[in-house]
């Protein structure tokens, strides 16, 4: 009898056991399961399953905490990164530069990358993100948060940030970012530990879409460009050709229509 992992939301199917909350009998083989078997936890199709021992590679030489945060995200179906790229955030941009099914698009300004993320969800009912650096570029996203927050949209904003003791008062244009996205997102962290990359990333998603708003997980930027000590929990690199468009549907809200207006008051 094999174990099977939902490589979304890591939930683990068990043949000897079985699932009760699908009316699976114990001994049932993850291959006999109907092939219209979801997930009890997260809905995802069969496709998003690995049998465990399998497709959990170790990381690529060079491989660093930025490359997983993306290889995430990718897993996720978000393709478009809006943003301007600076010092707190270039080891981010250099990781979807080495991802091909991935795009970042520069922007003017980060206002303009929030609000570009946020109108994505309404028109297309996918998630987008939006890269900034600490400080200044983080709290210029304020108002397309704020925007996507208003229109229960799904965005992810990722942001540079500096180490703790440079930030708050005295700091140089540093500020506590998880204090100021609280009341514009439904979700906001700062990354202090490898090991907490993929559960962060996966939290915060769940918050996007769960709860249909703005999101917001930070990273130090020497954090970014650190190597990667563990095997990827996430089977970062082979999760991205096991989630076919047809899975990454099944995350869009059902009913919910594509809306062709800008934020409130815009």
């Amino acid at each position: 009898m094999a174990q099977w992992q939902c490589q979304v939301c890591q939930y683990i199917y068990d043949e000897e056991k079985g699932e009760p909350r699908t009316g699976t009998p114990p001994g049932t083989r993850f291959a006999d399961l109907a092939e219209d078997w979801l997930c009890p936890v997260c809905q995802a199709g069969k496709d998003a399953f690995v049998r465990i021992g399998e497709g959990k590679p170790e990381p690529a030489p060079g491989t660093t905490v930025s490359d997983v945060i993306m290889a995430a995200l990718a897993v996720w179906g978000v393709a478009l990164v809006f943003g301007i790229p600076g010092t707190s955030s270039l080891g981010l941009v250099d990781a979807v530069r080495k991802r091909p099914e991935m795009r970042y698009i520069v922007v003017r300004h980060e206002e303009n990358a929030a609000l570009a993320a946020s109108a994505y969800h309404k028109l297309t009912g996918g998630i987008a993100a939006c890269l900034t650096i600490a400080g200044p570029g983080a709290s210029n996203l304020a108002t397309g948060l704020y925007d996507a927050k208003e229109d229960s949209a799904a965005v992810i904003s990722l942001n540079g940030q500096v180490e703790m003791q440079y930030s708050g008062p005295g700091g140089f244009q540093e500020i506590d970012q998880d204090a100021f996205f609280r009341p514009v997102t439904v979700f906001n962290n700062t990354l202090a530990d490898p090991a907490m990359t993929i559960p962060l990333v996966t939290k915060a998603l769940r918050h996007a879409v769960l709860q249909r708003g703005g999101v917001s997980p930070s990273s130090q930027y020497r954090m970014m460009s650190r190597r990667w000590p563990t095997p990827v929990q996430c089977a970062a690199g082979n999760r991205v050709s096991r989630t076919t468009p047809s899975s990454r549907r099944k995350w869009r809200w059902p009913g919910r229509r594509p809306s062709s207006t800008g934020g409130r008051g815009r």
